[in-house]
């Protein structure tokens, strides 16, 4: 069967739409999932690294830079990887499509310029504790308990000013 030209287009066109669409609709899918990064350091972040593995997407460029007092959402269906901002320790997290999380950051941040926590938020089964440090140099363990961090559909990543 042959299509005119005009019916051709017309009919990328809507292909087009209904694939976009459906991105959309898979990305609806996934709950809600997200990686947040916010930043109360004083001063504008950079960050130095990122390390997606796991066929994880690119979050952001390194030397991506996040003013101060400002936060940015990164939509996922799942994320495994490290994070690393410039005078903060690194930072290593699982977001799993099925609502599991593991996350991991050091507790020994007295040196560093920006302390860094990680928190996890959602429909929240189990203990599954914020890991790292906040402002004031409060530190709280290291890293969620293997197996029993249930129910996460965001994984906040703060950075605080060292004083």
């Amino acid at each position: 069967m042959a299509f005119s030209k005009p019916l051709l287009l017309l009919l990328l066109i809507a292909a087009a739409a209904m694939s976009a669409a459906a991105q959309g609709g898979s990305q609806a899918t996934c709950n809600g999932h997200k990686v947040t990064v916010q930043n109360l350091c004083g001063q504008e972040l950079r960050m130095e690294s990122i390390q997606p593995v796991a066929d994880s997407k690119v979050l952001f460029n390194p030397g991506w830079v996040l003013p101060n007092n400002q936060h940015a959402e990164f939509p996922v269906c799942a994320w495994t990887g490290r994070l690393k901002a410039v005078g903060a320790v690194e930072v290593d997290i699982h977001l799993g499509h099925d609502d599991g999380a593991y996350y991991k950051v050091s507790t020994a941040q007295s040196g560093t310029r920006c302390r860094v926590s990680v928190t996890p938020h959602g429909k929240l089964a189990g203990t599954c504790p914020t890991a790292g440090c906040a402002a004031g140099g409060k530190c709280f363990q290291h890293e969620s308990p293997k197996g029993d961090c249930r129910g996460v559909t965001e994984i906040k990543i703060v950075y605080y000013a060292a004083v």
